[in-house]
């Protein structure tokens, strides 16, 4: 929110800076400057005043009340000799037909001379003037009062925006988490315009769309169940029946494929379950290394390669499902055993305040252009590779489902054993 509130503020006084700019532009120079002509007339009154006591009372008396003049409204009076002044005051004064008086508008300064030709005088505001400095301070004043007027409304108006950005935020990321029932607030005092009600219009149809391919994913699972069960009967029915060795090898293929597609819908329906919020979900506090180690040799059964683990006894306890997260790794070296040359290596470690949990293998790795897509259900980096490699492309879906529903996540990258090493990251909660 910090760079919102800086953004907003400075735009504001980029705003007021141009408007400034453009506002003298126009005002003194495409126009009169009404106030130099003002200073001017006033001015040119002074000296008018001033030729008239002394024509009437001398030039001494003349200076005495101009002198006069000068120190009551704090002006400075001064005295210079014709060919000292600056130059374009001096040609000013040779060339008017009644050289009496120039304003320098620049300097805000009058010149001005008396019967005495040979004498110019200037008066002009005073350096040390306590009034005109107070003047000039209360015009600076301003600018100051704008400024930081400026900043508390940039303050509070980004407030108000964040108060309800956040709440339209935290809609947006239990949505993303899996809570397909979350909506931003409508009330008045939580709305960013129309953009709630559009959020929660986009979440329905979402909400919908999630709905529909999760009822037709079960839906379709369990319609291939029996069909699929009475293709495996009747096939291993006629497999015990009289049959060449051509019928019989077509019969063991039958029984192949329908062994394969009914894992494939075991692993359909076991994604669904997981994908869906409302599956039961049982976190408990583990001992991770006890619960690794118990795990342990059973995980070593699922490859025939070699298989290592690398867990210290001192690993904090995680709040986790065990049935769930023993699918996770479970998974993961089933992954492995597939692409792993000669070894498979389980690391588990502390990260921070995450526990770590990564499988390597020494394989040919997956190259860096599927990594934002190797989690995605029916995602397979090598095409070419059959299914008994392959597997379903749901394996890992079902690793990055059940992580989510954790709250941790899931990462891939290169091994150090020249393959792949896939990561499980789980908050630690203490």
């Amino acid at each position: 929110m910090r760079r919102i509130y800086l953004e907003f503020f400075f735009g504001l006084v980029v705003i007021f800076m141009a408007s400034s700019l453009t506002y003298e532009y126009l005002v003194y120079e495409l126009t009169e400057n009404y106030e130099a002509t003002l200073a001017k007339r006033q001015a040119e009154s002074v000296v008018d005043m001033v030729a008239l006591i002394e024509s009437q009372a001398g030039t001494q008396e003349a200076l005495g009340a101009l002198k006069g003049y000068a120190d009551n409204v704090e002006y400075s009076l001064s005295v210079h000799e014709l060919g000292k002044i600056p130059a374009h005051l001096k040609e000013a004064f040779s060339h008017q037909l009644d050289p009496s008086a120039v304003f320098d508008d620049k300097n805000e300064t009058l010149w001005f001379r008396l019967d005495d030709k040979a004498q110019i005088y200037s008066l002009q505001t005073a350096v040390d003037s306590e009034l005109h400095g107070a003047i000039a301070f209360n015009e600076d004043l301003l600018f100051v009062f704008l400024f930081f007027g400026f900043a508390l409304y940039s303050f509070f108006m980004v407030r108000f925006l964040s108060r309800r950005v956040r709440s339209l935020e935290q809609a947006a990321l239990q949505f993303a988490n899996g809570n397909l029932d979350a909506r931003a607030s409508t009330k008045s005092q939580y709305t960013v315009g129309s953009l709630n009600a559009t959020f929660n219009h986009m979440a329905d149809r979402i909400a919908s769309l999630v709905s529909s391919r999760r009822a037709l994913t079960n839906a379709v699972a369990h319609e291939l169940r029996s069909p699929l069960f009475r293709i495996q009967w009747q096939a291993e029915l006629l497999s015990e029946s009289q049959l060449d060795r051509k019928q019989q090898q077509k019969i063991v293929s039958i029984v192949e494929d329908t062994d394969e597609m009914a894992g494939l819908v075991d692993e359909l329906l076991y994604l669904a379950r997981v994908d869906h919020p409302n599956t039961p979900f049982s976190p408990e506090r583990l001992n991770t290394a006890m619960w690794l180690q118990e795990e342990w040799p059973r995980w070593q059964t699922l490859s025939t390669k070699s298989v290592s683990l690398d867990a210290p006894q001192d690993l904090p306890s995680v709040e986790a499902d065990p049935h769930l997260l023993k699918r996770v790794i479970t998974n993961l070296i089933g992954n492995a055993e597939k692409y792993a040359t000669r070894q498979i290596a389980v690391r588990v470690y502390c990260e921070d305040t995450q526990l770590v949990i990564a499988v390597h293998d020494d394989g040919e790795g997956v190259d860096p252009s599927h990594w934002p897509f190797i989690f995605d259900a029916f995602y397979s980096a090598n095409r070419s590779r059959d299914k008994k490699r392959s597997g379903y492309g749901l394996g890992l879906a079902i690793v990055k489902q059940i992580v989510t529903r954790h709250g941790g996540h899931v990462e891939i990258d290169h091994s150090d054993l020249g393959g792949a090493c896939f990561r499980v990251i789980l908050p630690i909660k203490t």
